[in-house]
């Protein structure tokens, strides 16, 4: 039995109306997960002159109270000068300490200037320090955490983005910055020019960020 004309024509007329659809929704799907595939993890650039600080920073107060994320209940707090403006030694030992390789337990004497930028922090922010990485005893000996010069930071209660830009205005040159923005903190070593800037939007414990493995999928303070 033939359907009547009409009713033929309008079902035929619905079937090319839907197939189009059809189409630009699988199309959209398509580009909307190639996009997402294709959003880079880690994204770096040198800094230019313009982001950098044209004037000296002034002397921090060379206080630090900090404690490692390995150690949270552990808090030290010192301050890195004497009297006279010389480094104090106990205070850099006790860091020094806190900084450690927490996988194979061993010390090496840090970067002091790493711990001025690590005072201004502390005295912009007036709230204890969490040190996520320190000194990594590691095969990568380029890296600035195995020289001694570098450490993964956060704030509590402070945005990992507000703790960046902070750090990054100290930058006179000669510094490493990056962000963090899954596992929550930011990075910051002392290196030969230029500067350099990143994004890693890693997960957390990835092995090759130093990262403890923690239960936490997101940045506590974004």
């Amino acid at each position: 039995m033939k359907l009547p004309s009409k009713l033929s024509n309008l079902l035929c007329g619905m079937l090319l109306l839907a197939a189009p659809l059809s189409a630009d929704a699988s199309s959209d799907a398509a580009s909307s997960k190639s996009k997402k595939a294709r959003r880079p993890v880690f994204s770096g650039w040198v800094a230019s002159e313009s982001q950098l600080r044209n004037r000296p920073v002034a002397r921090p107060s060379g206080n630090i109270v900090i404690s490692s994320v390995n150690e949270p209940k552990n808090v030290v707090s010192v301050n890195i000068y004497n009297a006279d403006g010389s480094y104090n030694e106990d205070a850099l030992d006790k860091l020094n300490r806190v900084w450690r390789c927490r996988r194979t337990q061993t010390e090496r004497q840090i970067d002091p200037h790493l711990f001025e930028v690590i005072s201004h922090v502390y005295d912009r922010f007036q709230k204890p320090l969490t040190l996520v990485s320190g000194f990594r005893n590691q095969k990568k000996t380029t890296s600035f955490h195995y020289a001694g010069s570098a450490s993964d930071l956060s704030v509590t209660g402070v945005p990992d983005s507000r703790l960046k830009a902070f750090v990054e205005s100290l930058d006179t040159g000669g510094m490493g910055i990056g962000i963090y923005p899954h596992a929550g903190f930011i990075h910051v070593d002392i290196r030969p020019e230029p500067s350099y800037r990143w994004i890693d939007n890693s997960p957390p414990g990835t092995s090759d960020m130093g990262q403890p493995k923690t239960s936490r999928d997101r940045s506590p303070n974004s």
